[in-house]
């Protein structure tokens, strides 16, 4: 007759212990609802337009966890309101260039721990004039124009680095006083129409339509005369939003991966994915073929970085010397084989 209730008063205690284990067992950790990611136009952005249009960050977040997130693409207009942007958190995510990574890593690394992403394309400029009696930057004269986007663009740091290639070391701003600051729009109208420039540095898709313009001549590609390709554009966060949503982060590299992938094996998709994003000169045709022709130039693993660092250094954008690529790039890019 006793067994009975010590049988009761066990089973009790079984289960209380169980709802006890049970309330203080701690959930995981919920990360954010919704992550922003700021981007200007540009050809440099395509990965983020077919990640977003394919709903490939929705699905690489649903595969590790995250079913319910969202994902807001922004475009801003320069790189300044991007960073003040992500400084103030009004958006998690950034595009920046290299040298703004860079940049911003040095101001940032003992607070926000801005660093990129993942990078996600590493490409190639052509330099264009429009006089034929200018055959090496070594021709342009003291009074001639060289069309640049910013003063700390890639492109005006582009013609820095060949400045010191050319001349020697103690010369990368030897050009310096014929840059222009121009959009890529205008620099490629201004260098067509002969108004005010000589010069012109620019990517695809601007090198492209310039390719098949015969009113100016390619002196050369940047990656040909310094033997070196880097990348143009990264995706920057904060060390608090990885820590914060290990998750999220993860699924925007695993997206931009899978993106590079799609504009690789289907450029007219991609083609027409771009040109649907932003307004666009080229034919559906003319930007499947300048697809075509770059394939190499996407991928998630940067190129150059060592390279822009060392030059930085020497000549005192950098303040300290950068060890190796990956003090500025969070996992899981930082555990690839980039440079």
């Amino acid at each position: 007759m006793t067994r009975i209730p010590r049988l009761k008063a066990r089973f009790h205690a079984l289960a209380l212990g169980t709802l006890l284990a049970c309330a203080f067992t701690p959930t995981a950790h919920a990360e954010q609802a919704k992550v922003t990611i700021a981007i200007q136009y540009g050809y440099a952005y395509l990965p983020v337009t077919v990640a977003e249009k394919q709903g490939l960050f929705r699905k690489h977040a649903s595969a590790l966890g995250e079913p319910d997130a969202a994902f807001e693409i922004k475009r801003i207009s320069g790189a300044a309101a991007i960073n003040d942007a992500l400084i103030s958190a009004n958006v998690d995510i950034g595009g920046y260039g290299l040298y703004g990574t860079l940049t911003a890593w040095q101001k940032t690394r003992n607070n926000l721990d801005i660093r990129a992403l993942c990078a996600l394309v590493a490409g190639d400029n052509g330099f264009y004039v429009n006089d034929p009696s200018i055959k090496s930057i070594a021709d342009f004269k003291p009074g001639d124009k060289i069309a640049v986007t910013a003063p700390n663009g890639q492109q005006a740091v582009l013609l820095q680095m060949l400045a010191e290639q050319q001349f020697g070391e103690g010369n990368a701003h030897r050009m310096d006083n014929l840059m222009v600051a121009l959009p890529h729009p205008d620099a490629l109208a201004s260098l067509v129409n002969k108004a005010g420039i000589k010069g012109y540095i620019g990517p695809n898709p601007y090198s492209y339509i310039l390719d098949h313009d015969p009113s100016v001549t390619k002196l050369f590609d940047f990656s040909k005369a310094l033997n070196m390709r880097m990348t143009s554009g990264v995706l920057a966060t904060t060390g608090k939003f990885v820590k914060s949503n290990p998750h999220l982060a993860k699924a925007v590299v695993d997206a931009i991966a899978e993106a590079d992938e799609f504009i690789r094996s289907n450029p007219r998709q991609a083609a027409q994915l771009y040109l649907d994003s932003e307004p666009s000169k080229l034919t559906l045709d003319q930007t499947q073929d300048m697809l075509s022709q770059v394939t190499a130039e996407w991928g998630v693993q940067p190129q150059g970085v060592m390279h822009l660092a060392e030059f930085m250094t020497r000549t005192g954008a950098l303040k300290e010397p950068l060890a190796n690529w990956q003090q500025v790039f969070f996992d899981p890019v930082a555990q690839g084989e980039g440079n």
